[in-house]
Parts: structure tokens; sequence; C-alpha cells
């Protein structure tokens, strides 16, 4: 049984009136009675009692009336949730992001947007090291991206575009002398102890401040490393000693720690989007549109 007569045969059924069920279907009054006689040879039953102008639903019309009803829907559900898919209205996405990137304003607005636009999507939102990003978006196993700039030999086959910029500032215990600055040179802090990120957390940020610090005049004595920010912020109030971290992490609210600017310019951090090479999924292709707009052209939640 093809879905066309099965429309046919409810619409008769619902109007019982050849006439006006062809006037509904917009199609002439032959044709549609045509193809519920074929209906009816298909099936080997009469659907129809026909008594002059007047007609009735046998006891099998009568029985295939709802299964009638329900495949039509059944089969516009399967198109609409099609079309959903192919125009990424619907399906799945996994994001991963370090654990730096939710104290950014980035991540929460873009969520907020995407969701707004694409409230069928489902987002899978992972933790994940910079390398371990990268090496899951070359793999196929991770649709996008959101982490620091790093050196790693597989980051040349994703495609990348920096989301935000960030300035460094210093964090320093709030009982250093240099916290009472209100900016400093990074020549300054030649004798501090410092507080780093390990290259296993692959944030870039770790041989940042060593470039940083040799441009300064100086080479950084690191007394501990961490894998990620909110830690570095954490050693810090402890007074362990000072660390560069990024502008965001100032929503990190603990006793015992004062962020102060540099004197330098352009010293930032950068937060990139990364997603895999070649063709993508329209729910991907979709997320990276709206990631690439400006904040004020994205869509809004209610």
């Amino acid at each position: 049984m093809d879905l066309r007569r099965l429309n046919y045969f409810t619409a008769v059924a619902e109007e019982l009136h050849f006439g006006r069920a062809a006037r509904r279907l917009h199609i002439s009054q032959p044709p549609l009675s045509q193809q519920i006689q074929a209906l009816e040879r298909e099936l080997g039953v009469a659907l129809f009692e026909r008594a002059g102008h007047r007609i009735s639903l046998t006891e099998a019309g009568q029985e295939l009336l709802p299964r009638a009803r329900a495949l039509a829907a059944q089969a516009e559900a399967a198109r609409t949730a099609v079309q959903r898919i192919g125009r990424g209205e619907a399906g799945e996405l996994e994001i991963g992001f370090t654990g730096s990137v939710p104290f950014t304003p980035l991540m929460p607005r873009l969520l907020h947007a995407f969701r707004a636009a694409y409230p069928q999507v489902r987002l899978q939102l992972l933790e994940l090291t910079t390398h371990a990003q990268i090496e899951r978006l070359v793999e196929g196993t991770l649709d996008i991206g959101l982490f620091r700039p790093t050196e790693h030999a597989l980051l040349a086959q994703l495609e990348t575009r920096v989301l935000l910029r960030e300035p460094l500032l210093v964090a320093l215990p709030a009982g250093n002398p240099l916290a009472r600055r209100k900016r400093l040179p990074l020549a300054a802090l030649a004798q501090e102890d410092f507080i780093t990120y390990a290259r296993s957390s692959s944030t870039g940020l770790h041989d940042q401040l060593r470039t940083l610090c040799l441009k300064a005049g100086f080479s950084p004595r690191i007394v501990q490393e961490a894998r990620e920010m909110p830690t570095v912020i954490g050693l810090v109030a402890a007074g362990v000693g000072v660390a560069l971290v990024a502008a965001s992490m100032r929503h990190i609210q603990l006793p015992g720690i004062v962020f102060v600017p540099l004197l330098e310019r352009e010293v930032d951090s950068d937060i990139l989007l990364a997603w895999p090479r070649g063709a993508v999924a329209a729910v991907l292709r979709n997320f990276v549109e709206l990631a690439l707009r400006p904040d004020e052209a994205r869509p809004q939640p209610t």
C-alpha cells in the first residue's frame, strides 16, 4: 500500500463523498475513484458500501481508517525529522572545552545562543585537555573544540578560528608588595617564584610564559606546575607564587589574591574554535556559522 492511496482513502472516508474528497485533494473525481478501486483490489476487500451517491465504510474500511491515519502521521514525522537533520536543526553535537573556557563570557553566550536557535539539537559537553581535543577531532570522535593555542603535529589537520582574545594578567598573593601596583612590567617579576601550567595540560601557556620572561630579560623560576587555570589561581591564593593568567580568571573569587595588568601591551591568550576539515554535518556547520557571528548578531535566549 502506498501512502498516496492511503491518503486518498482517508479523505474519502472522512468526507464520505467522492466529490468533496476530490476537491479537498485538488484532483478530479475519476482518478480518485480509480485509486480507491485499485486499493480495494490490492487488499482484496471492499472498503466502501456504495448506494447511489451515498457511501459508507465497510467493516474493513473502519479497520483501515485509524491505521491509515497513523501511517500518514508516521510518514510526516519521518519526513520532518529527516529534514531537520538535513538542515542541522536536530541531532547531536559533542563539544570539547578546556577547564578555563567556562570562566570566559564566550562559552555561556555561545551555548545560550545556539540553544535558542536550535533547541532540538542535543549538546554533549566534554572537559578535555587541548591535546585530547585535537586528537579526537582528527579521529572524528569529537565535533568541536574550544581551547587555547598550542603546538601539536595534528593541529594543521583542523580548521581553527580565534573566537576570543583576552589579556594576560599577573596573579599575586595579596601580601606581595607588587600587588599594590596598578600595572607591572614583566621585568618586575624576575625575582618571583612562578606557578605555571604543566606541559601535559597542553595549553601553550607554559611556553608562552618562558618566551615572555626571556624577552623581558630573565628566565622564570618555576616552583610549581598545575594542569588547569583554577588550580593555578588556588595556589597563588595560598602564597605559593605568582602566575600569568587569562583575564577571565578574575571571576574566580578567592580571598588573598590580586590581579594586576601588565605594562606590556598585546600580551594575550586566545581561545580557538576548532573542527575537522572537509565536509561536515549540517549541525556542525550551523554551530560554526553561529560561533563566528558577532555577539549582537546571535539569537538571544527568551
